[in-house]
């Protein structure tokens, strides 16, 4: 029987340095498609297992981050985590969560 195979791990630094590169990956898209570039940060937190990007933005461009259906997020959450998966690092791409006015 077949044994699954591991991704391969990343040392300290090189996963430091492939997680700020897609850090600045990230960056580099949400200007691309959203209105208000001045208002976008994102960061990253890393876990125990996990590298939580965090996105950062102005409330009315979040309907531009997340799309039709949410296909915008979807599609970067999809080349986020596979660029990351590369380096043998799960990623987690989250955005704000913004109270509706009522």
């Amino acid at each position: 029987m077949a044994r699954p195979v591991e991704p391969p791990r990343a040392d300290d630094k090189e996963a430091e340095i492939s997680r700020e590169k897609g850090r600045a990956f990230l960056h580099g898209i949400l200007l691309e498609i959203m209105d208000r570039p001045e208002d976008i940060a994102v960061t990253y937190s890393v876990g125990e297992r996990t590298t939580i990007f965090k996105v950062e933005c102005h409330p009315k461009s979040l309907g531009q981050l997340i799309g039709a259906k949410g296909k915008n997020i979807s599609g970067i959450r999809a080349v986020i985590s596979a660029m990351m998966a590369r380096k043998g690092i799960r990623a987690i791409v989250e955005i704000p969560y913004i109270e509706p006015n009522e």
